[in-house]
């Protein structure tokens, strides 16, 4: 038997492991490997749905927090944020996000950059599917939602005046008033008696000596030596009145007793052959002094002895004065470095048109427009896109008519002070549309005229809400401004009633009879601007006129602006630009869309345009714009403005070819705000026309203007 022959299991069982069993090892690393990657694919499913789940409920609270920020902002109020609180904690709570209850926090807070603007902040935690097995078991969440609420955009006036245009206008432009005058000091040109020594010596600079002050003399040392000095080149106006005349000299004298050395001076109205001193009260005396010394003789109202003057005698070949040294003891010489003579009279004189001040003689700044009215039977293509009842008298009614929503005013009172409200010239006296205010009737129906002033109080600053408004005063109350046909002559006025129709306030300042107060917080009152009879709606369906009219506060640091729509009256000056203030963009809106809508814009009667100025550091600029247009009604007498297009423009011709081409109509234009605007120039932008017509020449225009920044005025602020 071989013993080398033993079974192979045998073999194998006394040596290294079988193949089978490496096989079983390498089945059981496997196993953990598979384990393993199990465990993380299982822990990677549970983290992506952890994160799906936290992902769904951060959009859920995202949501929340949108909406309660959307539901608070319209109950900001000036004072207070407590009923924004309440209102976005509700919404809250509706999308399942009660403050307090399970963790969840609501906090709202009003932004502390922009009064109109609410920050919500909606804060919970959710549990974790998966996620607790690394001991996290639940996630926090916290979203914010800002909302703004886009408040109408003040119009028209950074100031405490509205509607200023600046001089209230008579037929003539002015008065003739007899107002004191002169000619001012004028200096001799000729020498025709030239005895006294001077410096320089030559004969054509010695009457230098006497007309500059410059240390060049006309000197004598010898008593009674008369110098004459003659041409004095005065002008005078028309028929003036002499009232007085003065001679100036600046003297001095030399010698051990300079007091004895003086002068004296007397005139001449004929050439040196009669002279006041012959009068005997018509030569002035004058001591003198070491040094150089200016005197005056005589004066506005001394005639020099004589009766009276006139401009012939005062010419050039007529007028001279004369000064003769007196040379006492001690009296070395006398010097002489200028001599002057000035002539007082008065004169029919004309006096433009003052300026309109406030109330209490205030400086007020020109604007160069008023505010304004029409009334109830006006037509809506005579500029007034809202108070008018007619497209076309006892035709075709106004769609848009809307005299309880269209215009306000509002007079802004800061924290802490009080003032009252002033309307100038509230009430209709008949004018033309170049005098006094504007007022004028539109047709020859010359029926009284009524005009409305309403004045609320807005507690909790809700411009788009009127109901809450408090109403503290109206005209109509003490039946103010009511059934006026008077007419003013002096403003050129002649088809009313007479000066005895007009009111007691015409072109005069009102004083609204309640004082407004700021309180805290400060606190917005709106003046609102009809012609409707509230009592009788068809009292003024047959009135057509026009009334200006102005507006100022005393509130200290107050302001007045249109709110929503306005109306103006501009007279341009032709042959140049007029520049208004159109409306005040905040920079909370930067990045959005400003509208403009022009109602009748550009009735020049000359070629003009118009442009957009935006603000920047250093001043304004055009704006690119784009512009529709489209008619605003159905008068047949309207313009063809069919522009539904937008077009492209930096200027938008309104008159040319003898032809207005917006009469009636509206026009649309759009401009976009930068992105990093900032609000410079406080954020008023502006509109400025440009006539080329004649210098001295004056076109009317009445227009309706609004401005409003695109979108929902409560909005999302998204980041």
């Amino acid at each position: 038997m071989r013993l080398g022959l033993l079974p192979r299991r045998a073999v194998a069982g006394a040596g290294a492991r079988s193949g089978t069993d490496a096989m079983e090892g390498a089945r059981g690393q496997v196993i953990v490997i598979f384990a393993g990657a199990v465990f993380l694919f299982v822990l990677m499913v549970a983290m992506v749905a952890d994160v799906s789940w936290f992902w769904v409920n951060s959009l859920k609270v995202q949501r929340a927090a949108d909406a309660a920020a959307l539901a608070g902002v319209v109950q900001l109020t000036p004072d207070s944020t407590t009923a924004a609180i309440t209102a976005a904690r509700a919404v809250a709570t509706m999308d399942g996000y009660t403050n307090g209850t399970g963790g969840v926090a609501v906090t709202v807070a009003r932004d502390p950059d922009w009064d109109h603007r609410l920050n919500v902040a909606v804060t919970t935690t959710i549990p974790t599917f998966f996620l607790h097995i690394l001991g996290i078991n639940t996630l926090p969440i916290t979203r914010t939602g800002v909302a703004d609420y886009t408040t109408p955009v003040p119009m028209g006036s950074p100031e405490n005046a509205y509607g200023v245009y600046g001089p209230v206008r008579t037929t003539a432009g002015g008065t003739n008033q007899v107002l004191p005058a002169n000619t001012g000091a004028k200096v001799a040109t000729t020498t025709p008696s030239d005895p006294w020594t001077s410096t320089p010596t030559t004969a054509t600079t010695r009457v230098n000596s006497l007309n500059t002050v410059n240390a060049q003399y006309a000197t004598t040392s010898t008593n009674a030596r008369a110098e004459t000095l003659g041409s004095f080149g005065f002008t005078f106006p028309a028929s003036p009145t002499i009232t007085g005349l003065t001679v100036a000299l600046i003297a001095s004298a030399t010698g051990t007793t300079p007091a004895n050395c003086s002068v004296n001076i007397d005139l001449s109205w004929n050439n040196g052959t009669s002279w006041t001193t012959v009068a005997g009260t018509g030569v002035k005396t004058q001591a003198l002094t070491v040094t150089d010394t200016t005197y005056a003789l005589g004066g506005t109202a001394d005639k020099w002895g004589r009766g009276a003057w006139t401009t012939t005698e005062l010419g050039n070949a007529a007028f001279l004065v004369r000064v003769t040294s007196v040379i006492g003891s001690g009296c070395t010489a006398i010097k002489i470095d200028q001599v002057t003579a000035r002539v007082d009279y008065t004169a029919l004189t004309f006096v433009p048109d003052p300026n309109l001040l406030g109330p209490q003689g205030q400086t007020l700044t020109t604007r160069g427009f008023w505010g304004a009215s029409l009334s109830q039977g006006a037509e809506t293509i005579n500029g007034d896109a809202y108070l008018p009842q007619w497209d076309t008298i006892n035709g075709t009614l106004n769609a848009k008519y809307n005299q309880p929503q269209f215009y306000n005013y509002v007079d802004e009172v800061p924290a802490n002070v009080s003032g009252r409200l002033y309307i100038y010239d509230p009430g209709f006296c008949e004018g033309t549309l170049t005098t006094g205010v504007g007022d004028t009737w539109a047709a020859t129906s010359y029926n009284p005229v009524d005009a409305y002033f309403d004045l609320f109080e807005d507690p909790n600053d809700t411009p788009y809400d009127e109901s809450d408004d408090n109403l503290l005063w109206s005209s109509a109350t003490n039946n103010l401004f009511l059934g006026s046909t008077g007419s003013d002559p002096s403003l050129g006025g002649n088809n009313g009633s007479g000066i005895n129709g007009c009111d007691a306030y015409h072109l005069a300042w009102y004083e609204i009879p309640v004082t407004l107060a700021g309180g805290a917080h400060g606190q917005k009152f709106r003046l609102h601007v009809y012609s409707a009879n509230p009592n009788n709606a068809a009292d003024q369906r047959n009135t057509n006129a026009r009334n200006g009219w102005a507006l100022y506060t005393t509130v200290p640091g107050g302001r007045i602006y249109g709110l929503g729509a306005m109306e103006i009256f501009t007279p341009l000056p032709g042959g140049q630009s007029s520049t208004f203030y159109l409306a005040q963009i905040a920079a909370a809106h930067a990045g959005r869309i400003v509208e403009i809508n022009l109602f009748d814009p550009g009735d020049t009667n000359q070629n003009a345009n118009i442009q957009i100025l935006v603000p920047s550091s250093s001043g304004w600029a055009a704006a690119t714009f784009k512009w529709t247009s489209r008619a605003g009604t159905t008068n047949t007498g309207h313009s063809s403005c069919t522009q539904s297009t937008p077009l492209s423009a930096t200027s938008l011709i309104t008159y040319a070819s003898s032809a207005s081409k917006f009469n009636g109509c509206w026009v649309t234009m759009t401009v976009p705000v930068a992105t990093n605007y900032t609000a410079p120039q406080d954020g008023w932008w502006k509109i400025q026309y440009n006539m080329t017509g004649a210098a001295g020449t004056t076109a009317t225009d009445i227009t309706t203007w609004q401005v409003n920044i695109l979108g929902s005025p409560a909005h999302l602020v998204v980041p």
